[in-house]
């Protein structure tokens, strides 16, 4: 809604505003309180202004029913003013009374009723001149009035009387009313049955009574009582009413809602709807049947509110218009006619007119739209763009508009004005410059514009001209005379032209007859004219006139390509189709526009069935094909101009142009965005489109069926590329092979053949191979698929040297069939004469040829009865498959003889042996092939056939060689009597029926240890186990069954040992059945029994040695069982000795701990142990036990105890002292070594002795004095006598003769405080890089415990880190590698190391030895050799 423009109150005084719109809405009266009474145009023209004599305010102003006369009632005259638009006068109508107040023109008659304050009545005839009084036709003033559609007179007035009355004023009724009226209106109330002749006849008054009621009263002679209708007193006073549609009343109120009700009689008074569009107040209510729209004043705006669906009336903001300075003053609103005006006038003085609905003109070319914006303004705007290009302000209300490439063209009746657009690209820059204006000889019906001509339609012709004229006689001299203009059809006759269509090189047109024409602008002659038998109605060619879609009048809508004049039909076409736009941005897509919906529609020029065009169907890939066609709902108003990839742009009565989504387009392109079921969708509407590259993106989304439906679309448009791209992605190698093939294939008959040979139909293949350059490819798809029959009719025509072969494959089929006349017929055929003079390998090829077709003679001849002459045949050739298949028939046909004698030939051994043996009975024929025989089975029966025969040495041959043992095995025991082989071949092929037999027979000859195994092999465990219980063989029971034996089967065998008192056996088969508290029990028993002497031992070291295996297998079972109440029991067992009450060995709580997983525990039982052994001097001992709980602890990720690292590194110093002086020859870091296990002595109390001397000893000879002087002094002062005598007297000097053997001594005596020990040398610390001593294993600053080389015991240095490759412990690359080299093994996991195993790691990590965690290996360097180290 927009302001066209406005009357102010300086035109028609400050104050009230009578005006109205004559019929037809073309001109605007209005006058004020200053008497000026002016007549408007629609554009806000002044057509004549007269100001009124009489100085009295104007009352009332009203239209007569022509549109041609103004009345016009001034407050205080009694002249009624009276304006004629022929003449533009005024004249003056005498009433004769005075007071006049109300004033009415007859809505079809020339009566004007004229009120007065007495109750008066004047009418005026403005034919007749005549006027009529009718004096007290109302005792008060007459208030309001109504004429009816028939000329009935309603009159009403302040002695609250509601009078009927004729056209002549001649009373017809009258009726009392309960309150003052203030409005009275003639309408058609709405009753279910038919009361009048005449339906439309206005036979209902209705009268808005004080505001509070509205009457309705039925002037029909049926008439009941008036209705009145009563409101909520919250709606407040009613200001205003409106009839419309069919009874429907609409009824404004003072609180600013507006409600609908219903006059129909089933539900009278009732409330439709309601809106509310006012929140104050609200002046005057209107209704617009052309529009469906409603409009009320009220507060400071005017408001529509759609009413096309009565249940749901809105009002929205869109459809308000804002008139700030009249809030509260806003009086009348009315509309023309038309509803595209809706005026409204206040108490201010002020007339606003405001555009509610545009004319609906438009055109399109390309993406540019041309449409009207205003009565007399159109715009081109860009629709992809988004953007204005150009307004242009016309002279006219246009009834017609064009667009072309260059220009815009506006007319009405029979004038065109033509403009020229600004240049592309240059937009809201320039203006539209005006061209020409031209008239034509009659009323233009259709203008149709290209670069620099129009086609213009009128009365059936059309005129072709030049749109740019220069000359006053409209020509341009730049241009020949003769193709300046045109007219069409040029010969006069019946034919008229229905449509014309331009395109930049053409101009078309349709006619009556049938007939579409091309006519080249270039050429300037017609150069297509194709004919169709039924007329056509209009024309749609594409942007560029390659395709025109046309609508015939049978309603059936083609597609004609003026290339080769083929035309296309459109299935399923919509017959209620009046436009067809193609879309912009997809040449093969256009929609057809009805009065409700869209239907897309999809041309495809190259099918497989030539061009097709249809509709899109709602049907989806893989389900049943249907005829619904999917179609887009045309919201109502909009009026469609253009398509561009799938947006059908409209334009709305209000100007604005929405774009509507075609439904068969929703996500028709590439996107991201589109997720779920919306790709399904995507790829349906991508198919459905053609769009078989947006398909292939969506396509890789979905399953594989779905790339199906792509591949089978590919094929059917012959898009070759796409069906390769789809099958390749699908894993279909054949379909990819075969397409390959296609693609250079560039005669359409040949593709189009190949392409319906894929989907099967074979017939139109032929055709189209027959229609093409190589019609021998239908004769090979017809021996491809052996179709024979049309095989060898294709053959005879184009290819009889193809015949005989052809007919051998026609006859091999044949006689698959059973058809074997007809095939006999094609072998004989199928024959060939070979020409000598053929070459060598054409007359291989043709005597082969002759072979099969010979051989397959002699199976028909052999099936058909003649068995003589197909043996003979068979006999004499060559082929040993022919001999085969003859063998095969004489099978059938139980001709045993010849059948063998074939196979035979055919060297099929085993087959004729089996025929000799069981059909003929000849074995002695037989026998000549057993030895050629390699069938097992027909060794069998030769076997069977000799022992029938009692020839059981050949038999037991027959029988080995079919390996049938149990035969063999038979005949050794029932027959040759040679037991030793039975035993032999049953133990080598564990034969379980010919251990029965070997069983049976041990049995009967009191062998029952042997029958036992036997027993076993036969699988009859229960007879087995009762024979070793009877004879005391349990032992070879048990063996003999092993790991193979069932849980029953150990459990038997632990009761019988049970039974005997064995009880550690018996405990071994409890645990093989998992029985672990049986086993513990058993196990348990038996070291009790070894402990009190009950079971006899050889000696103590056999009986303690019987006991710690028969512990370790108690300890098996609980750390097996996992079992918490046995391990209380073991536990138990273990911690308290029944007669001594002492704990048992350690080391069976260690050993028990361990396989519980209970390694805290068990780490303290290993430190203990690891004590003990140390106290005894069994230090390797030791070292093991404590080394290996190390290691379970770090398998395990559970934390090293700094006790078991401590008591490890000494042990670990100890023992590597001598491979330091050994192997090394380091005697310092020997002698460090030594000093470190010296310092904690008490550790080694079995060895404290030689330890020292040891210590002393390597600390003289790496210089160390003065711990050798300590250490010397030690032993001397406390156990000299212990000292070995070979050092006894070395270590008295070393202590009375201090540096006596120093390396430095220089005769001079020395005291203790001389001596020195050399200083030890530094490294960084791993962690902290702080210099620490070598020997230091705690770091002083960063207070770590720093990992120690396993070579050397010297703490680790990053740049040396390596490892032992076994237990990965820490080691200096240098000094271990060389120990390494010298032979000796690893000094913490005694493992021996291979050098090329040592490697330097780089970047080690020293955190991970305190996680316990072991270092990987990062190799960077081989250790260095002897050599380089040195």
């Amino acid at each position: 809604m927009r302001k066209l423009f406005t009357v102010d109150h300086g035109t028609n005084g400050k104050g009230s505003v009578c005006f109205g719109w004559n019929r037809g809405g073309n001109l605007l009266a209005c006058c004020g309180v200053n008497r000026k009474l002016t007549v408007w145009d629609r554009q806000g023209k002044v057509i004549d202004q007269k100001t009124l004599s009489h100085p009295g305010a104007c009352m009332g102003l009203e239209w007569d029913s022509s549109g041609e006369t103004i009345a016009v009632m001034q407050q205080g005259s009694p002249i009624i003013v009276l304006w004629h638009y022929s003449g533009k006068k005024l004249e003056n109508l005498e009433t004769g009374l005075k007071d006049l107040t109300f004033l009415k023109w007859n809505k079809c008659g020339p009566q004007l009723a004229v009120g007065t304050l007495k109750g008066n009545l004047l009418l005026y005839n403005k034919k007749t001149l005549k006027k009529m009084s009718a004096m007290g036709k109302h005792t008060k003033k007459i208030t309001c009035g109504a004429w009816s559609t028939t000329g009935k007179l309603a009159l009403a007035g302040e002695d609250r009387v509601l009078s009927i009355n004729t056209s002549e004023g001649d009373l017809i009724d009258q009726i009392q009313l309960k309150l003052e009226p203030v409005n009275v209106q003639f309408a058609r109330m709405k009753s279910e049955g038919v009361t009048n002749p005449n339906d439309d006849e206005e036979t209902t008054i209705s009268v808005n009574m004080g505001g509070k009621t509205l009457l309705l009263y039925d002037t029909t002679e049926a008439s009941e009582s008036p209705y009145e209708l009563a409101f909520l007193p919250k709606y407040g006073t009613i200001m205003s009413y409106r009839w419309f549609g069919d009874g429907y009343i609409l009824v404004g109120f003072s609180s600013g809602q507006v409600i609908v009700i219903s006059t129909h009689l089933k539900e009278i008074g009732q409330e439709v709807s309601y809106v509310v569009p006012h929140s104050d107040q609200l002046g005057d209510v209107a209704y617009c049947p052309s529009l469906q729209k409603g409009a009320s004043i009220g507060d400071n705006c005017v408001q529509l509110f759609g009413m096309e669906e009565l249940q749901n009336i809105k009002a929205r903001d869109s459809d308000k218009y804002d008139l700030d300075s009249e809030y509260g003053a806003l009086q009348k609103i009315e509309w023309t006619e038309d509803g595209q005006i809706l005026t409204v006038s206040s108490r201010n003085g002020n007339v606003h007119t405001l555009l509610t609905k545009i004319p609906v003109m438009n055109d399109a070319y390309g993406t540019r739209v041309l449409y009207l914006t205003s009565l007399r303004e159109v715009c081109v705007k860009d629709i992809l763009a988004e953007q204005e290009v150009v307004n242009i302000s016309v002279e006219v209300e246009p009834t017609f508009v064009s667009l072309g490439p260059n220009h815009a063209a506006v007319g009405m009746n029979n004038c065109v004005w033509y403009y020229h657009l600004p240049e592309r690209g240059i937009t809201g820059t320039q203006a539209a410059t005006k061209v020409t204006q031209r008239t034509y000889a009659y009323s233009v019906e259709q203008v149709k514009l290209s670069m620099e001509y129009a086609a213009v339609i009128s009365e059936g012709k059309v005129t072709l001209h030049v749109i740019d004229t220069l000359d006053s006689e409209g020509m341009r001299s730049d241009m020949d005379e003769r193709m300046q203009q045109k007219v069409f059809p040029e010969k006069e006759g019946d034919t008229r032209i229905t449509s014309v269509a331009m395109s930049p090189k053409f101009m078309m047109y349709s006619t009556n007859q049938g007939s579409i024409v091309y006519f080249s602008l270039d050429d300037w002659t017609i150069i297509s004219e194709y004919r169709t038998p039924i007329g056509i109605r209009s024309i749609f060619p594409n942007t560029e006139g390659t395709r025109l879609a046309f609508m015939d009048d049978a309603n059936d809508a083609y597609i004609y390509s003026p290339v080769d004049d083929s035309l296309c039909k459109v299935d399923q076409f919509n017959v209620n189709t009046d436009k067809l736009l193609w879309d912009s941005s997809d040449w093969g897509v256009f929609i057809g526009c009805d009065t409700k919906h869209f239907t897309t529609y999809v041309y495809s020029p190259n099918t497989r069935w030539g061009p097709k065009c249809g509709p899109v169907c709602t049907s989806l890939p893989g389900k049943p094909v249907t005829d619904e066609v999917k179609v887009t709902d045309k919201p109502a108003h909009f009026t469609p101009i253009l398509v561009h990839n799938g947006g059908a742009v409209c334009q709305m009565g209000n100007g604005t142009m929405p774009i509507v989504s075609l439904n068969t387009h929703v996500n028709a392109t590439v996107s991201n965005r589109v997720v779920g079921d919306q790709v399904q969708q995507a790829f349906h509407n991508c198919l459905s489109l053609n769009r078989l590259d947006a398909a292939w993106s969506y396509a890789q989304r979905l399953s594989t069926q779905d790339c199906w439906y792509l591949a089978d679309r590919a094929l059917h448009l012959l898009d070759i590329p796409m069906a390769i791209r789809v099958y390749r992605m699908v894993q279909q190698p054949a379909m990819v092979l075969a397409l390959d093939k296609l693609l250079h294939v560039s005669e359409k008959t040949l593709l189009l053949g190949h392409v319906a040979m894929l989907f099967k139909n074979f017939n139109e293949a032929q055709n189209h191979f027959m229609k093409s350059s190589n019609p021998k490819l239908a004769l090979e798809m017809r021996r491809n698929l052996m179709h024979w029959n049309e095989a060898l009719e294709l053959s005879e025509k184009m290819a009889p040297e193809e015949i005989p072969y052809i007919s051998k494959e026609y006859a091999t089929q044949l006689e698959f069939k059973g058809e074997l006349q007809p095939a006999l017929d094609m072998y004989n055929r199928g024959a060939i004469s070979i020409d000598p003079s053929v070459d060598e390998q054409k007359r291989r090829e043709l005597h082969l040829h002759n072979e099969q077709c010979q051989a397959g003679i002699a199976r028909i001849t052999i099936r058909m009865g003649d068995i003589t002459r197909g043996f003979q045949i068979a006999m004499q050739t060559e082929a040993p498959s022919l001999a085969v298949e003859c063998a095969q028939i004489f099978e059938e046909l139980k001709q045993w003889t010849e059948a063998a004698q074939l196979y035979e030939q055919a060297e099929n051994f085993n087959k004729a042996a089996e025929i000799y043996i069981c059909q003929n009975k000849n074995l002695k024929a037989a026998a000549t092939l057993m030895p050629r025989i390699n069938s097992h089975r027909i060794q069998g029966l030769y076997g069977a056939a000799k022992e029938h025969d009692k020839d059981y040495e050949a038999a037991k041959q027959a029988y080995l060689a079919a390996e049938d043992w149990d035969n063999v095995v038979r005949l050794l025991v029932e027959h040759l009597n040679d037991i030793s082989s039975a035993y032999d071949v049953v133990r080598r092929t564990k034969s379980a029926e010919a251990a029965a037999l070997v069983a049976k027979r041990c049995q009967k000859d009191g062998n029952p240890e042997t029958a036992i195994e036997f027993l076993l092999l036969a699988k009859k465990t229960e007879e087995a186990f009762e024979l070793a219980s009877l004879h005391d063989h349990m032992h070879t029971y048990a063996s003999v069954l092993s790991s193979n034996g069932s849980v029953e089967d150990y459990l038997a065998i632990a009761n019988y040992y049970e039974e005997k008192g064995k009880n550690n056996t018996a405990g071994d088969y409890y645990l093989k059945c998992k029985r672990y508290d049986k086993a513990l029990q058993k196990y348990l028993d038996m070291v009790s029994t070894l402990e009190q002497g009950i079971h006899r031992a050889e000696d103590e070291e056999s009986r303690v040695k019987q006991t710690d295996v028969c512990i370790n297998k108690a300890i098996e079972v609980v750390g097996e069982a996992q079992n918490d109440k046995l391990n209380k029991v073991l536990i138990t067992f273990l911690t308290t000795d029944e007669d001594s009450q002492v704990p048992r060995d350690p080391k069976y709580l260690f050993s028990l701990y361990m396989a519980l997983g209970k390694y805290d525990k068990g780490c303290g039982m290993a430190i203990v142990i690891a004590r003990r052994e140390q106290k005894m001097g069994h230090y390797r001992i030791a070292h093991r036990l404590l080394f290996q709980t190390y290691k379970d602890l770090e398998k395990h990720g559970i934390t090293i105890p700094s006790e078991l690292r401590w008591n490890l590194m000494l042990l670990h110093s100890y023992l590597i002292a001598k491979p330091l002086m050994k192997a090394l020859q380091d005697h310092e870091k020997a002698s460090r070594m030594l000093i470190r296990v010296a310092k904690n002595i008490p550790k080694f109390p079995k060895h404290v002795v030689p330890i020292l001397t040891s210590c002393v000893t390597e600390c003289n000879k790496a210089g160390f004095d003065k711990s050798a002087y300590h250490y010397a002094k030690e032993l001397v002062t406390s156990d000299r006598k212990e000292i070995p005598e070979k050092h006894r007297k070395r270590m008295d000097t070393i202590v009375r003769k201090p540096g006596y053997y120093s390396k430095d001594n220089n005769g001079k005596k020395k005291t203790e405080a001389d001596l020195t020990d050399p200083p030890e040398p530094v490294g960084p610390c791993p962690f902290c890089n702080t210099a620490v001593p070598m020997t230091m294993l705690d770091c002083p600053r960063c207070k770590n415990n720093v990992p120690y080389c396993i070579a050397t015991g010297q703490h680790m240095l990053l740049s040396e880190w390596s490892s032992c490759p076994n237990c990965k412990f820490p080691a200096l690359f240098g000094p271990y590698s060389e120990m390494v080299r010298q032979g000796e093994p690893c000094m913490m996991c005694e493992e021996v190391v291979d050098i090329k195993d040592v490697k330097k790691i780089q970047n080690p990590n020293p955190r991970d030895w305190l996680n316990s965690s072991s270092v990987a290996e990062q190799p960077a360097e081989e250790p260095p050799t002897g050599a380089e180290q040195s």
